[in-house]
């Protein structure tokens, strides 16, 4: 409070959307700066930067100050709306608790038992502090997650509730839950295509039911959930679902966040920051699902980290790609050699493992190797833009790497 009061109450200025959950809020706040950049300037604060979409900065950790300070740098800069990645951790400490939040969403606990004492229970706590934020006006929320009728129950009055639900075969919630929303959508069919995900979508009001067709060139079905966060979001503000549809089938990728690179005469390139076994899995078996010919994937294990994930990683790759290509990824101070053969070590058939150490190579292997109709996965370091070996920390960026690469892969073509 001090800190708002210090820098002119930078936070109580802009319309402000906090994003809370156990997945996809980097995504919700990235697509959400996005999309209501066509009605107004609108800033993201999040994992990947902070800034304005297509021109962001590195975040760090920020304290109250820091925060706070982003948001007047954002005003500054022109910005009308915020949208911020608001982590469990930040509420916990009190970072962001007393930032005057307009709207409120919530993505899920992605299983996790609130009820459990412990971090689920650190964890519950903290988003409902969030939904008391002074001055809110909606509440956004995901209504396959149990949790968001604990979060009903403790809204303030007066606070209006735009409810989202995308498993297509999932059972409704209590009609208690359903009656209290002002706004329910629904994902009533997710179809993947081979350059992203269209989608049909119901939506009910107090007042009128509605549908809607779109398509969006994201890949992975999990981000239906996302969509439809930022979808309702929309709807709360006003705009027809239509209209809303319409917008949102324009946006992009988060940077390194399963974004996609090249086009239709091109093989599929994407860039994944999948650092964990079931990372690396969910990105293959979503990938997948885009009906691609061959999968080569391009991935390596970061240094001084869970060593015993390594085997198991190599394991996912083998299974759930055509082509694999080991390379270093930020090996630290490890001796890469030694990273490379953990992850060998779980893999079925060495001998049709390419390894390519320097990662730039390894990345230009496997895109001369693909052809159109195939998909290339680049995991590990995502929108990263150093690679650390031992005391050097160099330049390097996947996402470069592959423009680079696709530009010769194209011209090799001519």
């Amino acid at each position: 409070m001090m800190a708002d009061r210090l820098l002119g109450s930078p936070n109580a200025r802009p319309e402000t959307f906090g994003v809370i959950g156990a997945r996809g809020k980097t995504s919700v706040a990235h697509a959400l700066a996005q999309v209501l950049a066509v009605e107004m300037p609108c800033g993201v604060i999040a994992t990947v930067g902070h800034g304005f979409p297509g021109d962001l900065k590195t975040t760090g950790d920020p304290a109250a100050r820091g925060l706070c300070a982003t948001l007047e740098g954002l005003c500054l800069r022109g910005a009308r709306a915020v949208a911020i990645e608001v982590p469990f951790e930040a509420l916990a400490c009190s970072r962001a608790e007393d930032l005057h939040f307009t709207h409120v969403l919530f993505t899920g606990m992605d299983g996790a038992d609130p009820s459990d004492r412990g971090a689920s229970s650190d964890r519950a706590d903290a988003v409902l502090r969030l939904f008391g934020s002074p001055d809110l006006k909606w509440a956004v929320l995901n209504l396959s997650d149990p949790f968001s009728k604990t979060i009903l129950d403790a809204l303030p009055t007066g606070v209006a509730v735009a409810g989202f639900l995308v498993e297509r075969n999932a059972a409704l919630p209590d009609d208690d839950v359903l009656r209290a929303c002002d706004i329910r959508l629904r994902a009533r069919e997710i179809a993947p295509m081979p350059r992203g995900l269209r989608l049909c979508v119901a939506c009910e009001t107090r007042d009128a039911h509605t549908e809607a067709d779109f398509a969006v060139g994201l890949i992975g079905a999990f981000n239906a959930n996302n969509l439809l966060a930022v979808l309702a979001v929309l709807l709360a503000r006003g705009l027809p679902l239509e209209r809303a549809a319409r917008e949102l089938s324009l946006i992009q990728g988060v940077p390194g966040r399963m974004e996609c690179f090249g086009d239709a005469q091109t093989p599929l390139i994407v860039v994944d920051e999948a650092r964990t076994p079931a990372a690396l899995e969910t990105a293959l078996v979503n990938l997948r699902r885009h009906g691609p010919r061959r999968i080569f994937t391009v991935f390596g294990c970061a240094g001084e980290r869970d060593r015993d994930s390594r085997p198991v990683m190599g394991a996912i790759a083998e299974r759930l790609s055509d082509e694999l290509i080991l390379t270093d990824d930020n090996p630290r101070g490890e001796c890469g050699e030694t990273i490379l053969a953990d992850i060998l070590a779980g893999v079925v058939d060495p001998g049709r493992v390419r390894v390519r150490r320097r990662r730039a190579l390894a990345i230009r292997t496997a895109i001369t190797l693909a052809g159109i109709g195939d998909a290339v996965l680049v995991a590990g370091k995502g929108h990263e833009t150093i690679q650390e070996m031992g005391e050097l920390k160099v330049r390097f960026s996947d996402r470069a790497q592959v423009v680079e690469a696709l530009r010769e892969w194209k011209e090799g073509r001519r």
